[in-house]
């Protein structure tokens, strides 16, 4: 197998990043305007996917990271063991779990106070766009905590990408993008969030997930 070589310099790294940055802020501000009809035609709390989804959407995720931080707690006290070399990949996952889905989403869901769908009133009132933020205890629907979780796997995805094969990564990329996507459709069936919520929380989980493993898996490398 083909090993993916020399990881891409800083200035071609934050070309790409800021585009994604860039290009994630259009689609948030273009997927606004179908928010409120995406979810009329979807919505189906009674789907047994968004219950499923619900219930243990966030399970392959959760259990990542306590791989991840059982992988840690070994390499630290056997710093010889097959285990130093996943420190990265371990430390990239219980970072961004701990800033995106637990800091980040959790403290933007009690200040921005979006109503979710399931919840507006018959005629929808109670709706308002993500960039519009109703104030704490209106509501809990912006940005997906679900989505956000399951893309904490987005580190494993870059990390692969980073150190292995090509076929290895195109593999990691369809497992993990697969299983993020399936989360946000399965929240959306489920009236729990709009498009723009799962899509939050993919676009940052993405940025900061090629941020955190670009920067850790540096810093592990050993000096030429």
């Amino acid at each position: 197998m083909s090993s993916i070589k020399t990881p891409v310099s800083s200035r071609t790294f934050w070309i790409f990043w800021i585009s994604g940055f860039v290009i994630w802020m259009l689609a948030m501000f273009i997927a606004s305007g179908w928010d409120l009809e995406w979810s009329q035609a979807q919505a189906n709390p009674k789907l047994l996917f968004g219950k499923v989804v619900a219930w243990g959407g966030e399970w392959p995720s959760w259990l990542l990271v306590v791989f991840c931080v059982t992988t840690i707690v070994l390499a630290h006290r056997r710093p010889d063991s097959r285990f130093k070399a996943l420190m990265p990949l371990a430390l990239s996952v219980v970072l961004l779990a701990v800033i995106e889905p637990l800091l980040i989403t959790q403290t933007l869901k009690f200040f921005w106070g979006r109503v979710r769908f399931r919840d507006l009133g018959a005629d929808f009132s109670g709706f308002t766009p993500f960039y519009v933020p109703a104030g704490p205890g209106a509501g809990k629907s912006f940005p997906s905590g679900h989505v956000g979780m399951a893309c904490v796997s987005l580190a494993v995805a870059f990390f692969v990408t980073r150190t292995c094969s090509y076929k290895a990564a195109i593999v990691a990329w369809i497992l993990v993008l697969s299983y993020g996507l399936s989360v946000a459709w399965g929240r959306i069936l489920a009236g729990a969030h709009y498009l723009t919520d799962c899509l939050f929380s993919i676009g940052l989980s993405l940025l900061l997930a090629a941020w955190l493993v670009r920067v850790i898996a540096k810093n592990e490398e050993p000096p030429s």
